[in-house]
């Protein structure tokens, strides 16, 4: 259907034409086009150029706006996606790259697809795009005017890569996932302070989590990235330039490891290579398009060298058992080294808004910074992981199963007898988010597995362990961790208590059992060693309410049990 609304689209003759130029060009890199020119560039490439180029619809927006992607080369080879507008304001990435596949095909700069084929996406968030005013980045200079960050349903979608809320995260992985790319480029602007270097080039995995084949891959890309961006005359990061302590420059920079929500961490929980690029919001429009420009050109000339072996390295990885402890999160320590970081001078002056102090920067007069950066890492989150897999109950299918579809993540109807034993995890503490974040009340828990006899019922879907997806899977039903299904909220209702016991009725109950002399010298030992408790009727009847059969024993049971 998709092929056929293109085909429409071009012997109307109306939606291309002979002109690949984008209107920032035309403006002199002051302003970027609408939905309508990106519609009408991906349909002219492919006009002119349809051995080389194919025009195509991945989805559709809550507006109804068709999303367009192309390709560009043979789409046997090896892939390499990049996408821009994820955040629609932060646009360079569109016209960087519009640029640079004209020049490609118009033979302009030496062909840097050979045995390689790229996949662009030119917006992400299309709805978003299409809201444009001068004023939805007051922080970044140009274009004069942007689109907005998050979609017409108000969601970010860098946020959205684990919970997959919106249908645009949807659609997009759907495609990532059909396309299987080994390298991916998230095209973003930064925020923050005023200092010199361009781009912060982040790539995930790298050297900084282990010294994986697949984890070197991406240190190796990094290096020969920053010697490329080097020789182009661009001072480029290998780290997120956001300081320690905010408008602090002194505080210094530290490495992370981003969690799978964000696009790049989602990439690299796929065993695939990714990379967020976060140019400057304080640099011009041109200078953001071009460094862009330069960092997409750069990596495809790399990814023509090393994408069959990072081919097999990725295949290979997708292919190793996860098993014991895995890291799920880092942070860095407190070890760093001192460096001298190129920023401009500035002071602190007194705000007659606010009263406190607020840092000015001066362009004119560039300076050297000393400070410190924060480079090693330490894991901040270790769990177990299971030996063969996880069971979702059949209650849970009709809204789960469709995530792990979108995924790319494998189950089945479990048919053999259940084991006798599985591992289930009892919360001893919840904490909900006190507000919304991303339209949800996040759930943090503790706790622990722990054996248990089950009576489960008929039905239950088996999520096996041992396919490629493992890591993403673990991080979507590992609980304590931070994307995870439960720490989006999206199983509150297993951590409400839903039946009570009233205290006239627990009277009775609780001097029935103080009968049990077992359980009357719990009690009284607890009575005299948490006050808390002592002072607290509803906490004494409690007691005995949790050791009543009527006690609901589902209560604060995560509904995922491991095998």
């Amino acid at each position: 259907m998709k092929k056929i609304l293109i085909a429409l689209l071009m012997l109307s003759g109306k939606c291309f034409s002979n002109d690949l130029t984008t209107h920032a060009e035309k403006s002199n890199w002051k302003q970027t086009g609408n939905a309508e020119e990106t519609q009408r560039l991906c349909l002219s490439f492919q006009k002119q150029f349809p051995k080389k180029v194919n025009c195509n619809i991945y989805g559709k927006t809550p507006e109804n706006r068709n999303l367009y992607y192309v390709t560009v080369g043979d789409p046997k080879t090896p892939a390499v996606w990049v996408q821009a507008g994820i955040h629609a304001g932060e646009i360079d990435g569109k016209d960087a790259v519009f640029l640079l596949i004209k020049e490609i095909l118009q033979g302009k700069i030496k062909n840097p697809l050979q045995g390689i084929h790229l996949v662009f996406i030119p917006i992400v968030n299309l709805d978003g795009h299409e809201r444009s005013g001068k004023w939805n980045r007051p922080n970044q200079i140009g274009p004069e005017e942007m689109g907005w960050r998050t979609t017409a349903q108000n969601f970010n979608l860098n946020r959205d890569f684990m919970k997959l809320d919106a249908p645009e995260m949807r659609d997009l992985l759907k495609l990532w996932h059909k396309i299987d790319p080994v390298l991916s480029l998230d095209l973003h602007v930064t925020n923050g302070a005023q200092f010199q270097p361009e781009v912060g080039l982040i790539i995930l995995p790298n050297t900084i989590q282990g010294e994986t084949p697949l984890n070197q891959a991406g240190k190796n890309y990094e290096s020969a990235l920053l010697e490329k961006m080097k020789a182009s005359n661009h001072m480029a990061l290998p780290y997120y330039p956001s300081f320690e302590v905010d408008d602090d420059p002194f505080s210094g920079f530290g490495f992370y490891v981003s969690l799978p929500r964000f696009a790049h961490g989602y990439w690299a929980v796929n065993n695939r290579l990714g990379m967020l690029v976060e140019t400057h919001s304080w640099k011009d429009y041109a200078n953001r398009v071009k460094t862009h420009h330069d960092t997409v050109l750069a990596s495809l000339q790399i990814a023509q060298v090393e994408a069959n072996s990072w081919k097999k390295i990725e295949n290979d990885a997708d292919l190793q058992k996860l098993s014991g402890p895995v890291v799920l999160e880092y942070k860095h320590t407190e070890k760093s080294r001192m460096i001298d970081f190129p920023g401009y001078k500035f002071s602190k002056v007194r705000s007659a808004v606010s009263g406190e102090k607020v840092i000015k920067y001066d362009q004119s007069k560039p300076e050297v910074w000393r400070l410190p950066l924060y480079e090693e890492l330490a894991p901040s989150l270790t769990v177990t992981a299971p030996k063969e897999g996880y069971f979702i109950q059949p209650a849970d299918a009709d809204w789960l199963l469709p995530k792990l579809k979108v995924h790319g993540i494998q189950f089945s109807k479990w048919t053999k007898p259940y084991p006798k034993k599985l591992q289930a995890f009892r919360a001893t503490k919840t904490q909900l988010s006190p507000n919304s974040y991303e339209g949800h009340q996040t759930l943090q828990v503790e706790g622990d597995w722990a054996d248990e006899e089950l009576k489960l019922p008929e039905g239950m879907i088996y999520v096996p362990l041992n396919q490629s997806k493992a890591k993403l899977i673990i991080q979507l039903f590992e609980p304590k961790s931070q994307d995870s299904f439960l720490a989006w909220g999206l199983m509150n209702r297993s951590f409400e208590q839903k039946e009570y016991m009233e205290h006239y009725v627990a009277e009775d109950v609780a001097i029935e059992m103080l009968k049990n002399p077992e359980i009357k010298k719990e009690f009284e030992e607890k009575l005299k060693l948490d006050s808390a408790f002592a002072k607290d009727p509803s906490k004494r009847f409690d007691f005995f309410y949790r050791k009543h059969p009527s006690w609901d024993v589902r209560f604060n049971r995560y509904p995922i049990f491991k095998l």
